[in-house]
């Protein structure tokens, strides 16, 4: 009888789940901005990074004591002055209208967005998806990998709009003089050796590794060898290696990393370190977590044009972001969302799954 009661129970459950379900359809829209139409998922998305992003803020905001502990009552605490809840509610519906103003600016403008972007912007949300877990993330809330895509496509309209104001012909172009002066103070190359300590080892066997890597250090900055060389030697590797590219379109140095100050995207602990050495120069050095060692070989920027270009639109970025920021701020602002709110209100923020809650 207990078995049968059992089974009704998860009967009924079943069917109000069907039920429920059934009354919202695939591809509903819950949110329409001056003729820009977002689907329930789509809000869903915008409800799931808007979670994120507060979980970001109200922590960081917490006692060092605070954050030790297992159970974060986030839902307690306020954003920005603003209850848990209605600051992420509010915050997916201005993502929205961002959004939004990005996709009718262009359009405004006559503006076509890059295919190229479009595809290496579906590509790169796939790779996320599958391989950075983000399906674990968004799947349980209801937002699927074409979803999902769609959410990271949409970020092209703003690099587009973002390219056709600031870029180079553009109303608010930046001059090549500023973006080179600004690339060069924030964005510097550098070879670099990581060598690790081999688990357990002996006082005397990292001594060896750090003065094997001391001896690279000195053929590095009197010519004897090159970082290559020094690279293969470490690494075991006797085949030749290709020569480097002196293709238009790809770094003369094949080795070289570009390493950045704190703002940008290739921002790295080295960099003040690095800055701090002259062209040519070499430095050993213990790893963060004292488990093996660096070694940094600075090489010269302002040698390879490359760069000019590769860097070009994240120092423009770092040049205008600021003001774009609040052009897109102000145009949004004036956007009245429609919101079906028998759409929206399917979704609660206490009920996101987080899976690195569980």
């Amino acid at each position: 009888m207990k078995i049968m009661k059992k089974a009704a129970a998860l009967l009924m459950v079943a069917v109000m789940s069907l039920s429920v379900a059934g009354c919202h359809k695939k591809d509903e829209i819950a949110v329409t901005i001056d003729g820009i139409e977002f689907t329930s998922a789509y809000y869903m998305c915008a409800l799931i990074n808007a979670n994120m992003e507060a979980k970001s803020i109200v922590y960081e905001n917490l006692s060092d004591e605070e954050k030790q502990e297992s159970d974060i009552d986030y839902y307690s605490k306020k954003v920005e002055d603003t209850d848990y809840v209605e600051w992420v509610e509010n915050r997916a519906v201005e993502q929205l209208k961002k959004i939004a103003a990005y996709k009718l600016l262009c359009k405004e403008n006559n503006i076509e967005t890059d295919e190229e972007m479009l595809n290496n912007a579906e590509t790169n949300a796939s790779y996320y998806w599958s391989s950075y877990g983000y399906s674990a993330y968004f799947e349980p809330n209801g937002v699927g990998e074409n979803t999902y895509k769609n959410y990271a496509k949409d970020s092209v309209y703003s690099e587009t709009y973002f390219e056709y104001l600031y870029g180079e012909g553009g109303e608010k172009e930046i001059s090549a003089d500023d973006v080179k002066t600004k690339i060069y103070d924030n964005f510097l190359i550098a070879n670099i050796l990581q060598a690790d300590y081999e688990d357990d080892a002996t006082d005397e066997e990292k001594a060896a590794l750090k003065t094997k890597l001391e001896n690279y250090a000195k053929q590095l900055e009197s010519g004897e060898k090159t970082f290559e060389e020094v690279y293969n030697d470490y690494n075991g590797v006797t085949a030749e290696a290709p020569e480097m590219s002196t293709e238009e379109g790809s770094a003369k140095d094949k080795y070289a990393q570009v390493i950045g100050s704190e703002d940008t995207n290739y921002s790295s602990t080295h960099y003040d370190t690095i800055k701090a050495m002259k062209v040519g120069e070499t430095k050993v050095q213990d790893n963060e977590s004292s488990t093996g060692l660096y070694l940094f070989f600075k090489q010269d920027i302002q040698a390879d044009p490359f760069y000019l270009t590769d860097l070009d639109m994240q120092a423009r970025h770092l040049i205008a972001d600021e003001e774009f920021d609040k052009l897109i701020e102000e145009y949004a602002d004036k956007l009245e969302p429609d919101i079906n709110n028998y759409a929206v209100n399917q979704f609660k923020v206490k009920k996101i799954v987080d899976p690195t809650a569980a």
